[in-house]
């Protein structure tokens, strides 16, 4: 048990050289099929929505990647949470054929609480919501 929670909140979060380029790159491309996906429901563009859902997620679990790459600790952290928070928004809205309506604003709404969180002083985005105590936080920029 002791070597997973080593695995998971390693004593010193794990460096990754050009993590902060690559973060910056994946963020602007994810922010953008973000985009183009809630444009696409909102003006009711079927054919798009499957690939453009498809590269949203994909670069969304990429960025989820690194950051669990530094330290499981992003997952305790309001920046963390707040990715939770999507995923459930999405997942919501894809099981649930009774959004499909308001899936457009949504998805807007997704958008606009990722850039407000992404762009919130560090002292909020990486507070440690649980066991501030026994975690090493994940401080990496980018």
């Amino acid at each position: 048990m002791d070597r997973l929670i080593e695995l998971l909140f390693p004593a010193t979060p794990r460096e990754l050289g050009p993590r902060r380029g690559i973060k910056i790159f994946l963020r602007a491309v994810h922010v953008a099929c973000a985009g183009i996906l809630s444009g696409a429901y909102l003006l009711g563009v079927d054919a798009a929505r499957e690939g453009w859902l498809a590269a949203t997620v994909t670069t969304g679990t990429a960025l989820l990647l690194l950051d669990l790459h530094e330290s499981g600790a992003f997952l305790l952290q309001v920046r963390g949470v707040v990715v939770l928070l999507k995923v459930a928004a999405l997942c919501a809205l894809l099981g649930l054929p009774a959004l499909e309506p308001a899936a457009g604003w949504i998805l807007v709404a997704l958008v606009v609480l990722s850039v407000v969180f992404s762009h919130a002083p560090s002292g909020v985005r990486y507070r440690v919501l649980w066991f501030a105590d026994r975690v090493n936080e994940a401080r990496t920029k980018g």
